[in-house]
């Protein structure tokens, strides 16, 4: 259902009490949402975001009272639902894809290799590791504490999960990496 003016107060209450820091926390998202679609190559990227924003407005009354936690880790699950819809319906036309408006690189064997590799990774440790790394600054601590709360270990214990996991990631695209310069 589209965004109606109630649903979307009640979400911007939820996202914080105070308007002004909500609507800056309600863009925030926004825009990480349209990068989120955009890096995944979807033509669409600000449709779907806007979709993933309405449905959770939508769930907002059964989750919003008891949820713990930042909001953006909802809307990210959400995004993660909505990705894994649209690569299933195959409804992408793949002959016309643009590219990104953020893709000003040339694509390199390690970038190559890293998504490949990230693909040999389980959802599970693939989501903990781009979660652990996509703020900076104050956000990143921020960040850092709520995810070592929610998985239920210490912030030293959450730098050794993720220094490990991003061992074997680099082992990966570097064996990668050597076996292209090979070819």
């Amino acid at each position: 259902m589209p965004l109606t003016n109630e649903k979307f107060d009640a979400l911007l209450q939820w996202l914080n009490s105070n308007r002004k820091l909500a609507a800056h926390e309600y863009e925030t998202i926004r825009k990480g949402l349209i990068g989120i679609y955009t890096a995944q190559r979807f033509p669409d990227a600000e449709g779907l975001a806007d979709e993933t924003i309405d449905r959770v407005a939508d769930r907002l009354p059964e989750i919003g009272p008891g949820y713990e936690g930042k909001p953006v880790h909802y809307f990210r699950g959400v995004a993660r639902n909505i990705i894994f819809e649209q690569v299933r319906r195959k409804e992408r036309a793949t002959d016309n894809l643009r590219e990104p408006a953020t893709w000003n690189h040339e694509v390199t064997d390690e970038y190559k290799c890293l998504l490949k590799c990230l693909e040999f990774l389980s959802s599970k440790e693939r989501d903990f590791l781009l979660d652990y790394h996509v703020y900076d600054g104050a956000e990143k601590i921020a960040n850092h504490e709520l995810m070592a709360k929610e998985l239920n270990v210490s912030l030293p214990n959450l730098r050794v999960k993720a220094h490990r996991a991003r061992i074997s990631l680099e082992k990966c695209v570097l064996d990668c990496v050597d076996s292209l310069s090979r070819k």
